[in-house]
């Protein structure tokens, strides 16, 4: 026990003594005599690690760089290609919708004036009928009207023989009857 205290006492003397010089003591290179040796390997490895770096790090990184260049320069001259290439696709794709537009438009067009000439037959061919049929219908009923207008001179005729009859008793003569009908018919038309 007594060498470890007497390690530790003379530990506590070189601690109070370098305490007194004041400073650190690693920065008392100079007064050691060890600041011309450091500076020696300083300069050592500092050649040393520049020509491993100029000769093996600076090469592969060179190389990296250039393999990128080239990489990015292909990657711009393929994208400029595809660019161009879907410039024309789409202007072909354009030319093409217009293309079928103006068919389509055409079409239309053809089909519209097709209807409507077919509608314009079929008007004429409708109206030239509905017009046979009401030339028809007019003389059905003009001689229907005609034979009524016959008729009526003998049915007024019967009608009035019958109300005499009724009326008065006496049964009077068909030509006497006829005669007073017609004159009462031809009043009628007069007015």
């Amino acid at each position: 026990m007594a060498l470890a205290n007497t390690i530790l006492a003379q530990a506590a003397t070189d601690v109070a003594h370098e305490a007194s010089k004041g400073g650190l003591p690693q920065l008392n290179v100079i007064e050691d005599g060890s600041f011309t040796n450091q500076i020696a390997w300083l300069l050592i490895t500092f050649f040393v690690l520049f020509v491993v770096v100029w000769r093996t790090v600076l090469p592969r990184v060179t190389t990296v760089l250039e393999e990128r260049e080239e990489g990015i320069a292909n990657d711009l001259d393929s994208a400029g290609r595809l660019k161009a290439e879907a410039e024309e696709v789409k202007a072909a794709y354009e030319a093409a919708v217009a293309d079928a537009r103006a068919k389509a438009q055409a079409t239309i067009l053809g089909t519209k004036d097709a209807i409507q000439a077919d509608i314009a037959a079929t008007l004429t061919t409708l109206e030239a009928k509905l017009a046979e049929n009401a030339e028809e219908a007019s003389a059905r009923i003009a001689k229907a009207s005609n034979e009524a207008l016959a008729s009526l001179d003998t049915v007024a005729s019967e009608v009035a023989a019958a109300m005499v009859t009724k009326l008065s008793g006496v049964k009077a003569s068909e030509k006497d009857v006829a005669a007073a009908v017609t004159a009462a018919l031809a009043s009628v038309e007069e007015a």
